[in-house]
Order: C-alpha cells, then structure tokens, then sequence
C-alpha cells in the first residue's frame, strides 16, 4: 500500500514545490490549506484537500487522521511582523498539528518539521547541531526555536517519530528570497556587508525536498535533527554578482561595514517599533545579519548521513532563479 502524505503550507513556496514533486510521483497527498483558491488546479484537482488552519483543532484532526508521513511546511516566515503573529504559526500552529497526531494518529511513521537557522540566533561562526539553543533576540528566530521544542516535547512523551530540518537560504523558481533581492537588484538599492564576504548559506528548494523525502522514510532519520544546505559555499557577494548580471539588474549595490549598517538598521527600525508603523523598514537588525553573519551553518552531519549528491548545482539554480524571475518581469502581476 502507498503511503499516504499530509502537508501543510501547500500553497507557499517549499510546501506547493513539495506536493508539486509528489503528486509527479504518484503519491497519495492530502494537503491543508486555508484558502484553497490560491492552489493550482492541477494540484487541488490531484490531492485530498482539507481547508484549515492550525488554530482549528477540528480541521487538523480530519487533517492528520489516517495519514502516514506529515510534512509542516506551514509557518510565518516574514523577516519583519508582530511577536502575536510569530507566535500563532510557529509555536502555537506546531503544537496544535503535534497534538492533534497524539488525539487521530499515534500510529503515525513519522512528522517532518522545517525549521530555520535562524533558530542559532546568527552567530558570527558556524554552528552544528550540538550548539546550545539560547534565547533569539528576533522574533522569527525566536519563534522557530520554540516551535522545536514544543515539538520535541510532545513527540517525545508520546511516541511521535520526527526529524527537524534547519533550511538556510532557499533559491529556486518562486523563492520570495530570489523575487525580493531581484526587485533591489533591477532597479532599487542591495546591500552587502564588509565586502560581501560572508558565507551566504543558500540551498536549492528540489535539494531540500529530496532530503525531506529520504527523512520520512530513513531510520537514520528519527528523532534527529539536521541543518540543511547545499554544499556550494558562496559569499554574499558573488551570489548578489550572479544574480545581478543573470537578471540584467541596474540597481545600486552599497557596501557598509557591519557596526555602521548595524547602527543605521537600529535607527531605522526605531520609529516603526516606537510608532507601531505598519510596512517593513527599508533596513533593520535581522537583515543586517543576515548579510553580516554566516548563514553557512554546518550540514556535515546531514551530508555523512545521508550520503546524498545535490539534484541542483548552484549554476543550474541560479540560473533557473533568475529565468522565473525574468519571465515574471515579463508577464507582470
């Protein structure tokens, strides 16, 4: 019998790429969405489609009932938002999914969980998996390391085998990552950061669905946890270069040493904090970390594990970033 595949979030980025990969596999897949208007025919018409939210308890319960391998793409990944909102998806959502596994399907072979990096807090070296989690001074991070937790905590007292994957920066077609630095490339203002050298951490969304695919079914798998992203290692700043010259971009690129962007981002975010400002600040704190602090976190542990080869090089994906990219220039909104 074919196992049978929840996933949340089927409708962003990794979770339609995802279902999109399993429905060409011939899978069984139940999807939950809240607005199912905005998955695609092809896929709505080819999936069991529950409509939810992680906050409806009776809807995530008719959700995981009977399936065998969950995968919760579902989160808030917004560089800039509310605590509240941080805290609805990505700790609350996370025990509500985990808790309606417990009440429908202790039986379930395994909760495949997509976390973030961030999660490390942006250290200025490296982290594996060993590194102590301590409290993250951005809410996104924040917010996914609690979300682990939770999770831990109740698969643990109950049974649930999970695996926990930390994804780093994720291009490919449709990558909101790729879409938004494109638009500063072409025509706005990018920045990099003392000199664009350090490790930009990026992976593929197809390298990261095969690793979430051999997750759900290796025993090597279970109960671990593992960062995930492609073993290129490219700089800030060759990717920006790449892309830049792949787009055709006309943007200006500025250069600022880390305490002077760190020091004009804290100025920026001030009044939309103090203010309650909606929109996102055109700098602030995370950002400049993102682009001052390595992003590439260790995958050794993955990679031995796995013993897997990257599907997508970093050329082909760039390339095929910045061909979708283009082509959305072209057809518009």
């Amino acid at each position: 019998m074919k196992p049978e595949f929840l996933v949340t979030g089927a409708t962003g980025f990794v979770g339609r790429r995802l279902v999109e990969r399993l429905v060409a596999m011939g899978a069984d897949v139940r999807v939950l969405v809240r607005q199912p208007e905005k998955l695609p025919t092809h896929l709505s018409s080819a999936c069991e489609v529950i409509v939810g939210d992680l906050d409806k308890p009776a809807s995530l319960e008719a959700a995981v009932a009977g399936v065998d391998v969950i995968f919760h793409c579902a989160a808030n990944v917004r560089t800039w938002d509310k605590w509240p909102a941080y805290e609805a998806a990505n700790i609350r959502g996370v025990e509500s999914l985990a808790r309606a596994v417990v009440r429908c399907n202790p039986g379930l072979q395994r909760f495949i969980h997509l976390s973030s990096v961030d999660v490390y807090g942006f250290p200025v070296e490296p982290a594996d998996e060993t590194a102590i989690l301590d409290k993250v001074d951005y809410p996104y991070g924040e917010s996914k390391r609690q979300g682990e937790l939770r999770l831990r905590q109740i698969a643990e007292v109950h049974g649930i085998p999970y695996t926990i994957l930390r994804p780093t920066n994720i291009i490919g077609p449709r990558s909101p990552f790729i879409e938004r630095i494109g638009n500063e490339l072409m025509s706005g203002l990018m920045l990099t950061i003392d000199g664009g050298g350090v490790h930009a951490g990026l992976l593929h969304v197809d390298n990261l669905i095969d690793y979430m695919h051999w997750a759900a079914f290796s025993e090597l798998s279970v109960n671990e946890i593992f960062n995930v992203r492609d073993r290129c290692e490219v700089s800030w700043g060759r990717f920006i270069d790449d892309l830049r010259v792949l787009i055709g971009g006309r943007g200006w690129v500025i250069d600022l040493p880390f305490i002077v962007a760190d020091t004009a981002a804290h100025a920026l975010a001030m009044p939309y904090r103090a203010l309650r400002l909606t929109g996102e600040p055109m700098l602030h704190p995370l950002i400049v970390r993102i682009f001052g602090r390595t992003c590439g976190h260790s995958a050794d542990k993955l990679w031995s594990i796995s013993n897997m080869e990257a599907r997508v090089s970093y050329e082909q994906g760039m390339a095929e970033s910045a061909a979708w990219f283009l082509d959305g220039k072209v057809r518009g909104p």
